[in-house]
């Protein structure tokens, strides 16, 4: 809810008057309190040591008294030692006797074993025990002693003294009762009531059993056990108000005892003395606030006028009128630098406004428009149903720029780039990274986009450095391939990506890239369902390898298949290639390593001890921590490092060679035997070979499929036999599909033929089927099933 200025100044003038009148309310309130509570302290504590004195100074006198009469009269002993019912009478008498001369409320004479001989009054018959607490007191070594006891309801000081004739032959026994009497004495002189009343351990809540007060208002003392003052009271206007304290006399021998001691202070003039106070500041308060309104009025008349001007001219601004000139008459400086102040933000307003609109339409880097204008372009352009021409232009190698020259010179070249373009005729915007949109006036041929080509990648030269560039284009016809902005966008990342993979300069997009785009989109998704949730798709068949020179089986190679529900048979060449793209080659090859072994368990329980050798990929071998659980795999089979047979391709070495050497030989050393795949396809193999740990290479099928006829391959054939001979090396060649190949490669020393002639890759049951009736295989070994 909005207010006014004169009701904002009022309320903060009100605002501040009632917080500094609290404040003083709260100080007076606190000071107040802590004169009262010092106050009651000291009380307690006077009353306390008169408390202390009374009892102490009566003891000495009643115990010199009793002391003597119980020293002087020879009757007593022999009262104490008869205990007849005529000597019992004759020791009430006594004790009256007694009771009159010491003044005592109440006195006894007890045997030495705590009976009771006579007690006056009767609050103990003759014969019952004497209380426990009171047999405490009786000792026949002291003149006298003191102490507390509870008879008939009352607390009394009881002072007790031997009777001596010379031994101690019992003990006479006065008491003084802490009534209503006592303590209304006792008060006159601490000031303070006290109130004798029952502990909460014996009862619900404390009962009086002797006060100074009125029993009722002992009562509500206690019941209310207040011992700080109490606003409550103070506004609730109670004639007498009480704080209480008790008083601890656990060092008089009253601890034990179910009765405590309370000091009540009546604090009725301290909140009188409140009262007067109070009335005088909210008297000074209410004309504080009445003195304040007649100044905002007189205010707010000055300030609210002048400001009610400049706020419509505000709201002229906030409307978009940066041009209209503001008040500026007022004779409050506050108010003249405030109209200044919003002059400023008046032309500050119109600059940003337009640094805003410049940032939402251009990249800040190059100055080329930005993604959001152009897909506000296109979409215009569409909806005018006029057909252009889109260019997309790629720098691939520009991440190598970046890492190679650095981000800064990385940055020039994107902006020298954009310059080159700008003078061409069109409208260019900057995507992300190096990939920028151009549209150009008129569609550009093919020897344009040449010429284009050429003036882009002239070398950019940073700080005496001619940094080398490369370019390549995309185009999309529009509305002919893309009739909407976002479908634009969409088929330009498929022709990029496709050009990425192809090295292609130039590439046009046509509904086949799309296609092939959609499908390996489709695989992705497949794929991690599959490994996710569907791995029965998943499977695993065997190739077996012949020995040449025993002509008998000696491995396997493992090659995964997958069977999509979705999409049928998808060929391994085609989706683990894809799959080291989207990072999901680790599970596949996780699932192939985990079936793999247990299928090498089971040949081993069928008698066979052929080796299987597994496929790694590029990511594979370079992963350490999956190698380690390779290995934590086969030690939990029971199989050794050398059941299983590694094959790496030579594009997986020379990828990240380091890395893979350090790999190879780790786990060389732990007893794995390598084999280095698709041998004479890739780029510096022979470099490698005095470095690698390998035990095998593998002819390339490409070498091999037509051996029988091509002089070429059979030359590049003993070439590769001979320089694996003089490394020690065993020699694979895959892809034999003919006897006269498999004779040729025994005759020129290859040790190991792989290839459809010999069999076709073949399901686990399937290949121990073959393995019974081939002539290749050998028979399992004894003792085993």
């Amino acid at each position: 809810m909005q207010i006014s200025l004169r009701h904002s100044l009022f309320r903060i003038l009100l605002g501040g008057i009632v917080i500094t009148v609290s404040l003083i309310l709260v100080s007076v309130w606190n000071g107040t309190t802590s004169l009262v509570q010092n106050s009651l302290d000291k009380e307690i504590t006077v009353s306390k040591g008169v408390f202390r004195n009374v009892i102490e100074e009566r003891a000495k006198i009643l115990g010199t008294v009793v002391n003597l009469s119980s020293t002087h009269f020879d009757t007593i002993s022999q009262m104490l030692r008869d205990q007849s019912q005529e000597s019992v009478a004759t020791t009430k008498s006594f004790l009256e006797s007694m009771q009159g001369r010491t003044r005592a409320d109440w006195v006894a004479y007890v045997t030495v074993t705590g009976k009771v001989v006579a007690s006056v009054p009767d609050y103990m018959e003759y014969g019952s025990d004497f209380p426990q607490r009171g047999r405490a007191l009786l000792s026949p070594f002291e003149d006298y002693t003191s102490g507390f006891m509870i008879v008939d309801g009352t607390l009394f000081h009881v002072v007790v003294a031997p009777v001596k004739m010379p031994r101690a032959v019992g003990y006479s026994v006065s008491g003084f009762a802490i009534n209503n009497r006592f303590l209304k004495a006792l008060s006159g002189i601490t000031q303070g009531e006290i109130i004798v009343h029952t502990t909460k351990d014996i009862t619900d809540k404390p009962l009086a059993l002797a006060t100074s007060l009125s029993p009722s208002n002992a009562q509500r003392i206690l019941e209310e056990g207040r011992s700080q003052l109490s606003w409550l009271d103070f506004l609730a206007g109670n004639q007498r108000s009480f704080v209480s304290r008790r008083l601890n006399l656990e060092d008089m021998a009253m601890d034990g005892l179910p009765v405590e001691l309370t000091l009540a202070i009546d604090v009725s003039e301290q909140y009188d003395g409140f009262a007067k106070l109070l009335l005088t500041i909210v008297t000074i308060s209410l004309l504080a606030i009445l003195v304040s309104m007649l100044f905002v009025m007189f205010l707010s008349r000055r300030v609210s006028r002048p400001v009610s001007r400049l706020m419509k001219a505000v709201n002229r601004i906030a409307d978009g009128e940066y041009d209209q000139t503001l008040p500026n008459d007022s004779r409050l400086t506050e108010i003249a630098n405030l109209s200044r102040a919003f002059t400023t933000m008046q032309h500050s307003l119109k600059n940003r406004e337009e640094r805003i609109r410049f940032q939402a339409q251009h990249d800040m880097l190059t100055g080329l428009y930005n993604r959001n204008y152009m897909e506000q372009l296109v979409a215009d352009r569409l909806a005018g149903g006029v057909p252009f021409q889109v260019l997309g232009i790629t720098i691939p190698g520009f991440r190598a720029i970046n890492d190679l020259y650095g981000y800064a010179n990385g940055d020039k070249v994107l902006q020298v780039v954009s310059e080159r373009l700008c003078r061409w005729q069109g409208v260019a915007a900057r995507l992300s990274g190096g990939e920028v949109l151009f549209i150009a006036e008129a569609p550009l041929t093919t020897l344009q986009l040449e010429t284009l080509q050429h003036i882009l990648e002239q070398p950019v030269e940073v700080e005496l450095v001619a940094i080398p560039v490369k370019v390549a284009f995309a185009t999309i016809d529009c509305p002919a391939d893309a009739n909407s902005a976002e479908e634009l966008f969409r088929k330009i990342n498929i022709v990029t990506d496709e050009q990425t993979q192809s090295g292609h300069w130039l590439m046009r997009y046509d509904q086949e890239l799309e296609n092939r785009y959609l499908r390996r989109l489709s695989i992705i998704t497949e794929l991690k369902h599959c490994l996710q949730s569907e791995q029965s798709e998943l499977s695993m068949v065997y190739q077996p390898k012949v020995a040449l020179r025993e002509r008998q089986v000696c491995s396997m190679e493992a090659l995964i298949r997958w069977n999509s529900k979705v999409l049928g048979f998808v060929p391994p060449d085609e989706f683990i290639g894809i799959a080291e793209q989207a990072g999901l080659v680790e599970q596949v090859t996780s699932w192939v390593m985990n079936q793999t072994i247990r299928d090498i368990v089971s040949f081993r329980a069928q008698g066979y001890d052929f080796t299987v050798a597994m496929n790694l990929s590029t990511q594979d071998i370079q992963n350490a921590e999956l190698l380690n659980r390779m290995h934590e795999l086969l030690n939990v089979a029971g199989l050794q490092p050398g059941d299983l047979e590694l094959e790496i391709t030579e594009s997986d070495l020379v990828s990240d060679a380091s890395v893979a050497i350090e790999n190879i030989r780790q786990l060389n050393s732990a007893g794995f035997r390598f084999a280095i795949d698709d041998f004479g396809t890739g780029y510096s193999s022979l470099a490698y070979l005095k470095d690698l740990p390998v035990h095998t290479i593998k002819i390339d099928k490409s070498f091999v499929l037509k051996l029988a006829t091509d002089k070429n391959d059979q030359q590049i054939v003993k070439t590769v036999l001979s320089l694996a001979h003089i490394f020690g090396l065993s020699v694979v060649a895959e892809g034999v599909e003919d006897d006269t190949t498999l004779a040729l490669l025994a005759d020129w020393g290859c040790d190991i033929a792989q290839g459809y002639y010999i069999s076709k890759p073949v399901a686990a049951p399937v290949l121990l089927e073959w393995l019974d009736s081939t002539p290749y295989n050998t028979q399992p070994q004894q003792g085993t099933s």
